[in-house]
């Protein structure tokens, strides 16, 4: 059997080899497993499934109540993902793709974006409340950026490199924007009419789809004109009998309401800085863009024409 010190000793050389108390165990593993390339493919396909029927929905909603529920909704899914991601690793060929999908998923685990109602209130640039299709359609813009970006959208093809197939993080197509009512005066035609006189003004419209109201304004109220003309986007009109010196005020925008003579979208204000004293006729072509110096033409009496600068201003609504 031994003494005790030459048992000692031998136990002290096979140190080396194995462990006094029997053979030496490996050790455990540190943090999650590393997943197979087919295991893998499962939980991408998994994540798509989550999402995807809650993602396909948001576009069809007609309320914005609907939509915020289907936000919230998708937010616990996406959330229930981002812990699932975490139990395990990629791939380790897949490891960028795989950080960059993780990070997205877990700015839902940490943002209440999805989870706070989006309202889409407030006024608009004309000083009213945004119609209820409008607030419903950039709700569900911001909702589609929310869930993708650049990066996002270049994932499949990332993961197709180191062989890995993934079709995108779900999201939906580009809302169509809504039918909005679209009120517009002929071209040409005299909306305000004060004392008349021989001067005339022709303004071209150079702002596209925007129309334009042009307003003779005599005492600085531009909610009082002289005279106001309804000017369709890239068309011309003249708005005649007037009598200097007058300040000229225009704004642009879409869906002219009569009743408050002023657009209901896309308002936009502009003024020339200085008013128009000689006798005319004048001509000015307008954009919303002009905030510079533009040209402004005059024809003398013996037909010559008089090319002057005129300075444009914003101005406040009217």
């Amino acid at each position: 059997m031994g003494s005790p010190f030459i048992r000692a000793t031998a136990c002290a050389l096979m140190l080396t080899i194995t462990a006094c108390g029997g053979p030496e165990k490996s050790p455990a593993p540190s943090g999650p497993p590393e997943l197979s390339v087919a295991d893998y493919q499962q939980k991408l396909t998994g994540l798509v499934d989550a999402a995807r029927p809650l993602t396909e929905q948001l576009n069809p909603a007609t309320t914005l109540e609907q939509l915020n529920q289907i936000r919230v909704q998708l937010s616990t899914a996406l959330r229930a993902q981002h812990t699932e991601f975490g139990k395990f690793r990629p791939p380790k060929a897949a490891a960028v793709p795989h950080r960059e999908l993780t990070d997205h998923l877990s700015s839902f685990a940490t943002k209440e974006d999805l989870r706070t109602p989006a309202t889409g209130g407030g006024n608009n640039s004309c000083g009213l409340p945004v119609p209820e299709a409008l607030r419903l359609h950039q709700a569900k813009v911001n909702t589609r950026q929310a869930l993708g970006n650049a990066v996002v959208r270049a994932l499949p093809g990332e993961f197709g490199k180191v062989g890995v197939q993934f079709t995108g993080f779900p999201e939906p197509p580009e809302p169509a924007m809504p039918e909005l009512e679209t009120r517009r005066p002929r071209d040409g035609e005299v909306l305000q009419r004060g004392p008349g006189g021989s001067t005339t003004v022709t303004i071209t419209n150079n702002s596209g789809k925007l129309d334009a109201v042009v307003s003779a304004v005599v005492g600085g109220d531009p909610a009082k004109p002289r005279a106001s003309v309804f000017v369709r986007g890239d068309s011309t009109a003249t708005l005649s009998g007037l009598s200097g010196p007058f300040e000229l005020y225009y704004k642009f925008g879409n869906d002219f309401d009569p009743q408050r003579r002023g657009f209901t979208r896309d308002c936009e204000y502009r003024k020339l800085q200085d008013p128009l004293a000689d006798q005319g006729p004048w001509s000015i072509g307008i954009s919303k863009s002009d905030l510079r110096t533009i040209p402004l033409l005059r024809l003398t009496k013996n037909g010559n024409s008089d090319y002057r600068t005129a300075t444009i201003l914003k101005a406040a609504p009217f």
